[in-house]
């Protein structure tokens, strides 16, 4: 007996012998299947529920911003507008926007027209997506009544520069994804040509170094991005005859990459890309003798006065376009949009990308599955139709479906804990 323990007057000894096994104990270790499907069940009933009041949520905060439009301040519309781009980008919501086309065309026209600054710009970013949220049934008169206030509001000269440049890019956009009508086409692309027809050089052949050519440089930039992608929608055959007939010319653009505007030279060596991609089996007289060299030069630009950041990203452009003129090759672009891959094989493709993914930014991958005009134009095949959605059911029917699989799932607990103790009680 160990040292310091006294001896009591009985002695217990364990009679309990171990269970060879948990079978012998009269266990029953099997999986509960019952209880296991009804937490499953549960937890699929949890994340739909989670699902359904983060769209509920999420409608009641569209529905406050489209009445926050009618306030009288320009700085509330302004807000509700910037508001309203970022819930658009969440998720797509044509079922509740179906009701409200007439009046979001009215408050997009208005805030163009009239408004300030601060808000032209929310409506010019929130244009592209509301068209492709309203349904394809309403987008004739959504275009009929934005696409005039986006034009005039391209060339405002009271609007800021930033104001434009936005109006710009959101215009090229809306008319590549729903615009129909060529003639309108070639309006928009002729009001381009006006605006980056600034960044020209003189008539003496000298870059333009002071005055709006530098002031205004992304604006022109941005004209000219959106003149580059209403191109790559028409025929080949048409878009020679456009250059010919039309400025810009192909010299015309060349004279583009002397532009003193890092903006400028590089969307203008993308235009000349889409160009000579779009037209490369018509008859069309390109100035190669200019081209390449200069291409060259701006692909290695030994400039030091210039900013290094400039210049690596105009060497990292212009070194495609160098390889694109002189050996026809253009590395293909793949990019993740959501569950599905976009392939970009040509400069046409690429330049489409860029648009779509600044104007839409998040809502590119949210509206991708929904959105057909959107597929079209990243090059995805139509979607597959979707089943019936179920009958939603309201708060109260959740909770009660709820109380009755947590009440099923106690119910299952309290049985096999019940069975668990009558065994160990043996």
């Amino acid at each position: 007996m160990p040292k310091g323990k006294k001896k009591g007057k009985y002695e217990h000894k364990r009679t309990e012998q171990a269970y060879s096994s948990d079978e012998d104990a009269g266990i029953d270790m099997t999986i509960d299947n019952c209880s296991e499907i009804s937490g499953q069940s549960d937890l699929k009933s949890n994340q739909e529920e989670t699902e359904n009041d983060a769209q509920e949520k999420l409608e009641e905060k569209v529905l406050e911003l489209i009445e926050a439009l009618n306030a009288r301040a320009n700085a509330a519309r302004a807000a509700a507008l910037v508001a309203l781009h970022g819930a658009l980008q969440r998720r797509y919501l044509a079922g509740l926007l179906i009701n409200h086309r007439a009046t979001l065309a009215d408050h997009i026209s208005r805030a163009l027209r009239r408004g300030k600054d601060g808000e032209k710009r929310g409506a010019a970013n929130v244009a592209s997506l509301l068209a492709l949220q309203i349904g394809e049934e309403g987008t004739e008169d959504f275009m009929k009544e934005v696409r005039p206030a986006l034009f005039a509001a391209c060339t405002d000269k009271s609007a800021s520069l930033e104001t434009r440049t936005e109006c710009c890019a959101s215009l090229a956009v809306l008319c590549y994804l729903l615009e129909d009508d060529l003639t309108e086409i070639i309006e928009i692309m002729r009001m381009y040509e006006t605006i980056f027809s600034g960044s020209y050089l003189k008539g003496d052949s000298t870059v333009k170094v002071s005055g709006p050519a530098v002031e205004e440089g992304s604006w022109h930039a941005a004209a000219l991005d959106g003149w580059a992608l209403l191109l790559s929608l028409l025929e080949p055959s048409h878009a020679a005859a456009l250059l010919r007939s039309q400025p810009p010319s192909p010299r015309r653009l060349v004279q583009l990459l002397e532009a003193c505007s890092l903006e400028v030279r590089m969307a203008a060596g993308a235009a000349l890309a889409v160009a000579h991609e779009r037209t490369a089996d018509e008859e069309l007289a390109w100035p190669e003798e200019e081209l390449v060299p200069l291409l060259l030069q701006l692909a290695r630009d030994p400039h030091k006065y210039r900013a290094k950041r400039d210049r690596k990203a105009q060497r990292a452009t212009f070194r495609d376009i160098l390889k694109y003129f002189e050996g026809a090759e253009v590395a293909e672009l793949s990019v993740r949009v959501g569950a599905e891959t976009v392939r970009c094989g040509g400069w046409a493709a690429r330049g489409a990308y860029g648009a779509l993914a600044g104007a839409l930014r998040g809502g590119l991958a949210a509206l991708a599955p929904h959105a057909p005009p959107l597929r079209h134009a990243l090059g995805l095949p139509a979607a597959q139709p979707l089943a019936a959605p179920q009958r939603r059911l309201d708060k109260l029917q959740r909770h009660l479906q709820n109380n009755a699989a947590c009440k099923a799932r106690q119910l299952a607990r309290n049985k096999s804990r019940d069975k668990r103790s009558a065994a160990l009680a043996l």
